[in-house]
């Protein structure tokens, strides 16, 4: 993997990539990837300590990294964070929405508000924030969209009917907008990830019945191990790159096999 990186270290030299979401687990692993492969990257998320550690982390290598603060369920936050993306350097190359919660609710216990928040963040976030940023890049007929999508957009899970249809939508709206935007010259794809081991994921790290088919014997999962961050920012950032210029409206599923 080190020399791979290392041949691509400049593959996205003199772009300016926004990571929403990038302050934890599968962003902040794109964001630290995208600053050692040439990228000037910006983290906005709710967690600002976090996002500020992210990029201190990105700017410890060389790479020009800043954080801005963003909530995604609001729409001013939203278009105060995109102008000030903008502001910095003048342009915004690279979009990669990563921002998501999934809280486990079964559907019979799960509330309105429970569902409004899950919706808000994945889904009313990812609206707000690929409309701001997509207007500048159709304005510059080039731009790159990534959204964080999830096996569930495929095989519903139990106890997440909130989080399936969440997601679901996100890989909707990356077609949509490739169908749209792509005219524009712009890119609009989803990443799918399967399980991957982040703060989402904890509560059922935590809990060893409900590992059970996890486990290397029951073979959900052919590579025989969960996946990591480092495992999705990989396939995000190829979405993101050249070597995708003619990839548009896709799901990559990045899930170890689970759903093969």
């Amino acid at each position: 993997m080190g020399d791979q990186q290392s041949n691509g270290a400049a593959r996205f030299a003199g772009q300016v990539a926004l990571v929403v979401g990038g302050a934890h687990g599968i962003g902040k692993a794109i964001a630290e990837r995208l600053g050692r492969e040439g990228a000037e990257v910006i983290v906005a998320d709710i967690d600002c300590p976090s996002a500020d550690a992210t990029v201190n982390k990105i700017a410890a290598t060389g790479a020009a990294a800043r954080s801005l603060p963003c909530d995604v369920r609001d729409s001013a936050s939203v278009d105060t964070m995109v102008a000030r993306a903008l502001a910095w350097r003048g342009r915004i190359d690279i979009l990669m929405y990563v921002s998501g919660i999934a809280p486990g609710v079964p559907f019979l216990e799960l509330t309105s508000e429970t569902w409004d928040d899950t919706i808000d963040t994945n889904l009313r976030g990812a609206f707000l924030v690929s409309k701001a940023v997509a207007a500048h890049m159709v304005a510059r007929k080039r731009g790159k969209l990534v959204f964080m999508a999830s096996t569930n957009c495929w095989d519903a899970e139990a106890n997440l009917a909130h989080y399936n249809v969440s997601k679901s939508g996100v890989f909707l709206l990356a077609k949509t907008l490739a169908r749209e935007l792509g005219p524009s010259g712009i890119n609009s794809n989803a990443v799918g990830p399967g399980f991957i081991q982040t703060r989402l994921t904890q509560p059922l790290l935590n809990n060893p019945e409900g590992m059970k088919k996890y486990s290397p014997e029951r073979g959900l999962i052919p590579l025989g191990r969960l996946g990591t961050p480092e495992d999705v920012a990989g396939p995000a950032l190829f979405l993101a790159s050249e070597d995708a210029a003619y990839v548009n409206g896709v799901l990559l599923f990045v899930d170890g096999g689970q759903l093969a």
